[in-house]
C-alpha cells in the first residue's frame, strides 16, 4: 500500500518569509534571530575593515575570545562592550526601538 506524501509547506518560500512567520509566532525565535543578526553585523563590520578578532579585541580593550563569543551569537553583549567595539572601529553605536509585528495573541498597546 503506497503512503501519501505530505507536501513540505516551506518549499517555494523565501528565507525572509519563513523568518517573518517564525518571528511572529515565537518571541524566543525572534530574540535568538536578533542576537544572531547582531553577531553577523559585528563580524561583517570587522571583516570590512580587514581586522582580525585579536586586533579588534586589542582596540576595544577586551579579549579575542570575547569577540569570538560575540560573533558566534553565544552571548548577549552589554551596551558598554558594543560601545567599545563601535569606537574601536571608528563607528558610533545606535540603539533603536521598533514596533514588532503583531501576532494573533498580542493585542497592540498604545505607545506613550
Amino acid at each position: 500500500m503506497a503512503r501519501a506524501r505530505r507536501k513540505n509547506p516551506h518549499i517555494g518560500r523565501s528565507v525572509g518569509e519563513f523568518v517573518r512567520e517564525q518571528r511572529a509566532k515565537s518571541p524566543e525565535f525572534a530574540a535568538e534571530w536578533d542576537k544572531r543578526q547582531l553577531a553577523r553585523r559585528i563580524r561583517d563590520l570587522r571583516e570590512a575593515q580587514h581586522l582580525t578578532q585579536a586586533q579588534l579585541a586589542s582596540r576595544a580593550h577586551t579579549t579575542q575570545s570575547a569577540i569570538a563569543r560575540l560573533e558566534s551569537g553565544q552571548v548577549v553583549p552589554k551596551l558598554d562592550l558594543l560601545q567599545k567595539i563601535a569606537a574601536a572601529m571608528g563607528l558610533r553605536l545606535s540603539v533603536d526601538f521598533t514596533r514588532r509585528q503583531r501576532s494573533q495573541a498580542q493585542p497592540e498597546h498604545p505607545v506613550s
